[in-house]
């Protein structure tokens, strides 16, 4: 006799054993619900058989977010990221105040249509971090610092004065003296030093040291990155992979930021351009607005007025495919960093700023033509990050026993563990029994017992030898989906809860779950999937027992599906996008612990169910 079959029949043993197991008080939740006329609820444990998947490349172009970074993780070992990006200047239509044409050809009836001589003074690369202003009170304070965020009338900074109330005087909630001259604000009556535009953010998506310093290279890219496939006749979007690193194949060219920097997290202050001869004020020294925190370095000014700013008016930025052939993006990388720093960033706002210089007609609002004069003036124009994006990742394995979890899944045994991480490590898993034969006899079995399924629940255990609880990679939400397509399955569907709180981001659909759930001691313990119609189906209505996906999850209302590739096998899969948006990572206990040690904290699937 085989080891696998002995290993089933044990299991159905066990299971034949349970099936009549005592009674449990129970809330009901699923496609059946609890009737008076049934017997009391009943709960049996199935096996559940999970097998280790890797990717060796997904699908990484025209994410949400941008990858940039350097993490090295105690467990999986180190990840590396950069991005490339197409530019976007359908957005430019001239320079200064009239078109290249209309420079050129002047005009008969307005003297004021001259040569501007566009120059460039400052170019910027500027990239948003993710960040929050949540503020469930709207009393000035974001939720993160506010002593009591559901009461406006709290005082955060202890001075007396209400948060509600400092934010109508425009004064500082955060700080007891606004504007920092020594006098407390309930005796000062003058706080013109404090400029109440001033936000204050949580800043997401950044893990490892936000005050590592590191290399920050930026260059120009000489690949076209084609939209559509050209090897399907341009019929189909083009698919870019997260192995392609366009640096590392030569595709780099003019050198246009490369310096050592350290990420500022505060906001932006950006001057007035121009200043208003009408006022005694120069605004040209003030503050017109503050800019969210982000990413903002110098790049190279000669390029860009020789590439963008010179060819106003000409074929090559009439349209972004022209531009695209023209400047055909950049590459975005960063490296020799002092520590950890891994950054999410937000590329549907990045953009590159063109700060320059131009003539203007000046005629002083005068009809004579004595006072008339021509002066250089300031003005700036943005290209966005748009088109094509690319995500490249990097991945340096350092546990060998993922490794060897991978190849024994490969040759169809089950996992003692499961490895997920972002978009490179993912789990298969089957439900009832391993193959057909054993699957139709508990079916058949279950069915035959005239039993409702009150509630099936698919409980993941956390392997805490593996994890250090101040690693903030820990997902706070893994996903389950059907692995052969990658759609959804019938609970998640079915599920419409929202979670209404401020702040509270990636928990809708809660009772389809899936969530971080903790014990008595904050430590993290468990992911817990509530599966009732998806086994209510396959027991009860003759579903398909399909193979089911799992993976961590940066967003549980995206059901976009991108490809990816298996390792080692190099077969085609579909994934959720929101697994390669997620950089987290965790480890669990698989179905088949290796030792008696961990046998309680296997991979199980719990049901409750009651009898006719």
């Amino acid at each position: 006799m085989s080891f696998r079959n002995y290993h089933t029949i044990l299991y159905f043993t066990f299971f034949s054993i349970l099936i009549a197991s005592c009674n449990k008080e129970y809330f009901t939740v699923g496609a059946e619900l609890y009737n008076p006329e049934f017997e009391d609820l009943n709960s049996v444990v199935f096996p559940v058989y999970s097998y280790q998947e890797s990717m060796s490349k997904v699908q990484t172009n025209n994410l949400p977010n941008a990858h940039l970074g350097k993490y090295n993780d105690n467990f999986y070992g180190r990840i590396e990221s950069s991005f490339v990006s197409q530019l976007d200047v359908s957005f430019i239509n001239i320079f200064g105040d009239f078109s290249q044409e209309q420079e050129i050809k002047g005009s008969d009836i307005d003297i004021r249509v001259i040569n501007e001589e566009e120059v460039l003074s400052a170019v910027y690369l500027d990239i948003p971090f993710f960040n929050n202003t949540n503020d469930a009170d709207t009393d000035g304070v974001i939720d993160l610092y506010d002593v009591d965020p559901n009461d406006s009338s709290s005082d955060s900074d202890g001075d007396g004065i209400s948060d509600i109330d400092e934010l109508r005087a425009e004064l500082n909630p955060l700080s007891n003296d606004s504007d920092g001259d020594g006098i407390l604000d309930p005796e000062d009556d003058d706080n013109a030093g404090y400029d109440n535009r001033k936000q204050v953010y949580e800043i997401d998506s950044i893990y490892g040291n936000r005050k590592a310093s590191f290399d920050l290279k930026v260059y120009e890219l000489t690949y076209y990155l084609n939209s559509f496939d050209v090897q399907n006749n341009f019929e189909t979007y083009a698919m870019y992979f997260s192995d392609q690193d366009f640096y590392a194949d030569g595709f780099s060219g003019h050198v246009l930021h490369d310096e050592n920097i350290s990420l500022n997290l505060e906001e932006v202050p950006v001057l007035y351009y121009q200043d208003d001869p009408e006022t005694t004020v120069i605004e040209t020294d003030e503050i017109e607005y503050y800019a969210s925190p982000r990413i903002r370095v110098p790049l190279n000014v000669e390029f860009f007025q020789r590439r963008v700013m010179n060819f106003e008016g000409l074929d090559q930025l009439k349209n972004a495919d022209n531009f695209n052939h023209h400047l055909r993006g950049i590459i975005v990388n960063a490296d020799n960093f002092s520590d950890d720093l891994y950054m999410l960033l937000d590329i549907s706002n990045a953009q590159i700023i063109l700060e320059y210089n131009y003539n203007y007609y000046n005629s002083q609002g005068t009809a004579t033509l004595d006072d008339d004069v021509i002066e250089r003036r300031k003005k700036s124009s943005s290209i966005p990050l748009g088109g094509v994006s690319v995500n490249n990742f990097s991945y340096q394995d350092s546990n060998q026993e993922v490794q060897r979890v991978i190849a024994s899944s490969s040759e169809g045994l089950p996992s003692n563990k499961i490895f997920l991480q972002g978009s490179k490590l993912a789990s298969k898993i089957k439900l009832f029994a391993e193959n057909e034969f054993d699957l139709d006899y508990v079916i058949s079995d279950l069915a035959s017992q005239d039993i409702i399924i009150n509630e099936a629940n698919l409980i993941f255990n956390i392997d805490q030898s593996a994890h250090d609880y101040s690693h903030d990679l820990l997902p706070n939400r893994i996903y389950l989906y059907s692995y052969g397509n990658g759609q959804t399955i019938e609970d998640y569907n079915k599920d419409f809860t929202i979670d209404y709180r401020v702040g509270n981001v990636n928990t809708n659909k809660y009772i389809f779950g899936g969530l971080l759930e903790y014990d008595s001691d904050n430590i993290p313990q468990r992911y817990k999937f509530n599966i009732t119609n998806h086994v209510n189906n396959i027991i009860n209505k003759d579903s398909l027992n399909g193979d089911l996906g799992l993976v961590v999850n940066s967003d549980i209302e995206d059901i976009t599906l991108r490809r990816a590739f298996s390792n080692p096998k190099n077969t085609e899969m579909l994934i959720p996008t929101s697994v390669i948006t997620s950089p987290y990572s965790v480890v669990l206990h698989g179905s088949h612990p290796r030792d008696s040690v961990n046998i309680s904290k296997r991979l199980l699937l719990e049901v409750l169910y009651t009898k006719y």
